[in-house]
């Protein structure tokens, strides 16, 4: 199968900006405050002392320990505070069942096809069980799961699932009764949510921290590519929380990406999940597990699509690199292929 000049998947989870915040002595929601802080941090890079080839630079040792002054933004929790809240909402639709725009009828139909025979062998509850299982861990809170306790509360239009303690479970872990069913329960709503475009499907995930006074919390942070005198270098991610004062929140790219580390199909010795990307990309090491010349890759894969139909069927069974494809299909995104015209001048 050929990469039409046009193509692309709307996204099939669509998470909402999550919001941290807490409850005061009469259970209304207050918001998790960011302070601004100048301080004088030590000079210590490598390029204060030395060039591109490890030779000293001619400094002076007080150059070396002078300040470097910096205005930045932070979050702690208050003092009286022992639980704080980040919640967010959830969207699911059947977006990878065919589509949003492919101009090539032929393309279309093979993608559709694709979608069917994995809906027929089950293919969208290996997807789901992942997703859910990020969900329930709080991946999505990031470094903030390194605290004294994560309860995990998930709702949905006909049933609630609930996780005392998110910290003891990981993705290779064996999970214990309550949260396995849990995991179950979860796994089977989002089978469907994604598999489904009859229906609309909804969740409002919350995860409640047990916390110590004082201690630090990491909301995203703004990229900022310049800097403006006399604002922070270093700002924090808000939302504004009952109309009046601004609270720390996660951008929801952030919850997304966290949702979607589920690719540990890259290799057969893999000892981790990444986050779904065309090339497999590891940030811990700056490599590309997908890397097109090992024909890994989404686009290596996706262009064999036909046989990838027809093996499932034959089979009765589903590979790993069929569900990295449509793990990617679910991510969302522009797929184009060259144009026409530039095959032909190629």
């Amino acid at each position: 199968m050929e990469l039409c000049s046009q193509l692309n998947y709307v996204r099939s989870l669509s998470p909402g900006k999550a919001y941290f915040y807490y409850l005061d002595d009469n259970q209304r929601m207050c918001p998790l405050q960011i302070d601004r802080t100048h301080l004088r941090a030590p000079k210590s890079g490598y390029a204060e002392a030395y060039t591109g080839n490890f030779k000293a630079k001619n400094v002076a040792p007080q150059d070396l320990a002078f300040s470097n002054p910096q205005y930045i933004e932070e979050c702690y929790v208050s003092p009286g505070v022992d639980d704080i809240y980040c919640a967010f909402s959830l969207r699911i639709r059947a977006n990878t069942l065919f589509p949003e725009v492919c101009a090539d009828a032929a393309t279309r139909e093979t993608l559709t096809g694709l979608a069917e025979t994995y809906k027929e062998l089950g293919g969208y509850k290996e997807l789901a069980k992942r997703y859910a299982k990020n969900i329930l861990m709080a991946t999505w809170v990031w470094r903030n799961r390194e605290c004294r306790n994560i309860e995990i509360e998930v709702k949905t239009e006909k049933k609630n699932w609930k996780i005392a303690d998110a910290r003891h479970l990981e993705w290779y872990g064996t999970w214990d009764k309550k949260s396995q069913s849990a995991l179950d329960g979860l796994t089977d709503y989002l089978t469907k949510a994604l598999s489904d475009r009859s229906g609309y499907f909804n969740m409002d995930i919350k995860a409640k921290l047990t916390v110590g006074w004082g201690d630090e919390v990491y909301p995203s942070q703004e990229f900022l590519d310049v800097k403006e005198s006399g604002k922070p270098t270093k700002k924090l991610a808000k939302v504004v929380l009952n109309g009046e004062e601004e609270s720390a929140a996660y951008h929801s790219q952030k919850v997304g990406a966290a949702i979607q580390l589920i690719d540990d199909w890259w290799d057969e010795e893999a000892d981790k999940p990444l986050r779904v990307n065309e090339y497999g990309a590891d940030k811990e090491y700056v490599i590309a597990r997908r890397h097109s010349s090992l024909k890994r890759d989404f686009y290596s894969l996706i262009s064999q699509a036909e046989d990838h139909i027809e093996s499932m069927r034959k089979a009765n069974d589903i590979s790993n690199d069929i569900h990295f494809i449509m793990a990617v299909l679910a991510k969302g995104g522009v797929f184009s292929g060259a144009s026409k015209k530039n095959k032909k001048e190629e």
